[in-house]
């Protein structure tokens, strides 16, 4: 395969960003996605990095992560690849960038479909195995999007800077999870919802396989 290329998208590159939105919309569970004005406008917020895969002069996958400044943590909050080029590490390589930008020294986080037994998450989830991502046990994680009706059962899955760390203290989960909710999607911090996460957490939440 000739060499892929991944780079930056500029938020002026509208040609870029068209083609970004497609491949999204076309790959991310529709329950899953923001509405395409929302997406759009991550590009200007601070801390988002757009990463795009390219093969010739084709897209071939995205990347769509969030790094905020001073954090110890990043979002890899999206990625998609086209489906004729799946399997050819093109998505390794968009998340080990988006790593790289956002610094090695940060644990990294991923929204993720829940195992129910289907074989597109055991594929997902196989992906993110192989990148030695583990998952938050006892974390039933509810993405905060209702723009197309209600996201799957969803675990969020990390990848410490440390890999033989085996747990991960409920103070610092209860901080991602609040970094994510206020700043990433801009809900109040009083939303139900993180009190449904992190009431249930142990003191010190393992990191399990996946």
């Amino acid at each position: 395969m000739p060499e892929i290329r991944i780079q930056l998208i500029a938020p002026e590159d509208a040609a870029t960003l068209d083609a970004a939105f497609a491949l999204y919309a076309s790959a991310i569970e529709k329950s899953e996605q923001r509405p395409e004005q929302e997406f759009r406008a991550l590009i200007l917020r601070p801390g988002y990095r757009f990463l795009a895969a390219h093969l010739d002069d084709e897209m071939i996958g995205i990347a769509v992560s969030w790094a905020p400044e001073d954090a110890d943590m990043w979002l890899f909050e999206y990625a998609a690849v086209a489906p004729h080029l799946r399997g050819n590490n093109i998505g390794a390589n968009l998340f080990l960038a988006s790593r790289h930008l956002a610094g090695q020294g940060r644990t990294a986080l991923v929204e993720v479909d829940a195992f129910t037994g289907e074989e597109i998450q055991a594929r997902r989830l196989a992906f993110y195995r192989r990148l030695n991502c583990r998952r938050l046990a006892g974390l039933d994680y509810i993405l905060p999007l209702d723009a197309f009706g209600s996201p799957p059962p969803m675990w969020l899955l990390a990848l410490p800077p440390e890999e033989a760390a085996s747990t991960v203290s409920v103070y610092t989960v209860e901080n991602w999870l609040r970094a994510i909710y206020a700043v990433a999607y801009s809900k109040p911090l009083d939303d139900w919802r993180l009190a449904a996460m992190i009431d249930p957490l142990q003191d010190d939440v393992e990191l399990v396989g996946i």
